[in-house]
């Protein structure tokens, strides 16, 4: 059995970190390959493997074997500092409260933001679906800047929103309920409590049926009418307003609204 002295074992666990793998899934790695973490124990977790990604005797200090290189030693320090600024972000920032999906531009499934510390840009977004895995790379600052941008067209432009003139449709269901009503109230006998049941039922169907989305929108162009561009990041607008964000071809992005338009940066140098 190989215990955590191995110098094989080490040079595995500081490979395997800098390669992206975290210190829990390298240490359930070696727990299922039953390697020792000293003679007679099993018992890898998170806290071990920091112990030896920051053991300096590794790179030859205090006269130890010289197990990893200075320079391996000194990388896999940067990126764990990295990693902890990165779990110290400020969960009320604005990139965190977006309630829009993004969205892959190539398979239209969701993308996720993802914090890579080793990059010179540290944010991308990257395609869940795993035979696509499109992967955009945009500062956090710079997605903001270009959601902005597009909020604030709206802000100046709010006939740019389509509003849908569709009427309401009645459903099998409300003109079934409408008929029995009709036919017990000119039946004989005027049952009215079962006819006040049936008139509730009907308006429930009804308002179930209303297109809310085409009020939401009315909403949204009436406070548009009334709004003056921000000085900060317009979040609770682009919550009100945006259904998903995407990107087009040059990775710009694109917003799509909650009637299902689209805006996208040529439309400010058409409004302009």
């Amino acid at each position: 059995m190989i215990n955590a002295s191995s110098s094989d074992i080490v040079k595995e666990i500081f490979s395997r970190y800098l390669s992206g793998d975290s210190m829990l899934n390298i240490a359930e790695l070696l727990n299922k390959m039953h390697i020792e973490y000293r003679p007679g124990v099993v018992g890898w977790n998170k806290a071990r493997i920091k112990r030896i990604l920051e053991d300096k005797r590794y790179s030859g200090d205090d006269d130890y074997p010289q197990i990893i290189s200075n320079e391996i030693l000194k990388k896999a320090d940067a990126l764990r500092d990295a990693k902890n600024k990165q779990k110290n972000v400020n969960k009320n920032d604005d990139i965190y409260n977006l309630n829009a999906e993004t969205i892959c531009p190539c398979c239209g499934s969701v993308m996720k933001r993802r914090y890579e510390p080793r990059t010179k840009i540290h944010e991308r977004w990257i395609c869940q679906n795993g035979d696509c895995r499109k992967t955009v790379v945009k500062t956090d600052d710079s997605l903001l800047g270009e959601i902005g941008d597009l909020i604030n067209l709206l802000i100046d432009n709010p006939d740019m929103i389509h509003c849908s003139n569709t009427d309401e449709t009645i459903t099998l269901e409300s003109y079934r309920i409408e008929n029995e009503i009709r036919h017990m109230i000119d039946g004989r006998q005027l049952n009215k409590s079962e006819i006040r049941r049936k008139l509730l039922e009907a308006t429930a169907i009804h308002y179930a049926n209303l297109d809310t989305k085409k009020y939401e929108i009315q909403r949204l162009k009436c406070i548009l009418n009334n709004q003056n561009r921000p000085k900060g990041f317009p979040l609770e607008l682009f919550n009100m307003a945006a259904e998903t964000i995407s990107f087009d071809e040059d990775e710009q992005v694109v917003l799509k609204l909650i009637n299902g338009q689209t805006i996208r940066k040529e439309h400010a140098y058409a409004a302009s």
